[in-house]
């Protein structure tokens, strides 16, 4: 007996089966209108698709487009649809990108980071929560603080991460669940300062694992300091299930705008910087330009828009900020209403704190000592 099956099929256009087998559209230069029709066409079609892509060179308004057609189709479940938008997105894109009225947000994936071809993405919702938390720490500083506090302003909301080796350090994961690693301490740092024009470059340190600080160029004249510093949340975040108090966990600054040889000169004896940095310390210029990466020198100079010979040059002869000033910045930007609930004198707390953890954490303050050429180990 006949199921009729295959002289039904014959009688399917062949127009409608042209599109069967497509699984992926990558979408790399802007849409004409002919490319709109034509994506049309298939969406009302039987089709496979599974995957929609769309790099740099397509406009906003094309994916829009797209958009609004897939959602139209009656031949495919959007929600089905994975949508990859691999751009490196300016703030006016994202804005834009995130406004849409999305009926599927989860099956959406935008591009949050791009560095060496490669980006990182994360999920519409994700990327969401994401520029909300990065707006709301933003918006908090106030703009006639000077360079060095606005960083310390920053620095005081990273250290409420909980630090955790084993977490993810991908931004969106960080500002999920609150917790990081060594790495992820200073992405967001890093982040962040750079959405308020304060380039950083994140180096990895070598101590009893790999960890890493956060090298800013700082030019304040209100503290008089022109240099590079260097800054290190994880190590003065405090853990919270220790602390429950979040305005108590700000506490520590130790590591917090150090020169280069503070950082070598800690207790551990293992410090030594890895990457483009570990030729700074009491090497000949020479020697640094020799033996450092391309990829290294031309990121150096790409964040801080100065040459490797003025970025050594001016690493090396920065002073360190003195302890006194030091102590009195910290002071004098503390939000006290954070402390209300607190008994004892949280100003004379830090103090004390920071000289005693400076003791168990620093050798002895002396700049010429802590200055070690590395290659004659």
């Amino acid at each position: 007996m006949e199921n009729g099956f295959e002289s039904d099929l014959g009688t399917i256009d062949e127009e409608l089966l042209k599109y069967v087998g497509i699984t992926n559209l990558d979408f790399s230069t802007p849409l004409t209108s002919e490319a709109l029709d034509e994506v049309k066409k298939m969406v009302v079609s039987f089709n496979t698709l599974a995957q929609v892509t769309f790099r740099d060179k397509v406009g906003i308004n094309d994916i829009e487009n797209i958009k609004h057609i897939l959602e139209l189709s009656p031949m495919i479940n959007d929600c089905n649809v994975e949508k990859l938008i691999l751009r490196n997105n300016s703030p006016e894109d994202v804005k834009q990108l995130l406004s849409f009225p999305y009926e599927n947000p989860d099956s959406w994936e935008l591009s949050y980071s791009f560095k060496d071809g490669a980006y990182q993405i994360t999920s519409l919702p994700n990327y969401r929560k994401m520029e909300e938390y990065i707006g709301i720490v933003i918006s908090s500083i106030s703009k006639s603080l000077s360079p060095l506090e606005k960083i310390k302003e920053v620095y005081d909301f990273v250290k409420l991460l909980d630090l955790s080796i084993t977490s993810s350090d991908r931004l969106p994961d960080i500002i999920r669940t609150r917790q990081t690693n060594y790495l992820g301490f200073n992405n967001l740092f890093k982040e962040i300062l750079s959405r308020m024009d304060i380039p950083v470059y994140i180096v990895p340190i070598k101590r009893e694992d790999i960890e890493y600080v956060s090298m800013i160029y700082i030019e304040d004249t209100k503290y008089e300091i022109d240099g590079f510093y260097f800054f290190d949340p994880a190590s003065d975040s405090l853990p919270k299930s220790l602390y429950k108090n979040e305005a108590f966990r700000k506490i520590n600054y130790n590591f917090f705008a150090l020169n280069i040889y503070q950082v070598l000169n800690t207790r551990s004896g293992h410090d030594k910087y890895l990457g483009s940095l570990e030729y700074f310390t009491n090497s000949t210029y020479d020697y640094v330009l020799r033996k450092i990466k391309v990829e290294d020198k031309e990121e150096l100079e790409s964040i801080f828009k100065m040459d490797l010979l003025g970025i050594y040059s001016l690493a090396l002869k920065t002073k360190k900020i003195k302890e006194e000033s030091l102590l009195n910045l910290i002071i004098k930007t503390l939000h006290k209403e954070d402390f209300m609930t607190l008994d004892r004198n949280i100003e004379q707390l830090i103090i004390s704190n920071y000289k005693l953890r400076k003791e168990d954490l620093f050798k002895e303050d002396d700049e010429e000592s802590s200055t070690i050429n590395i290659h004659d180990i």
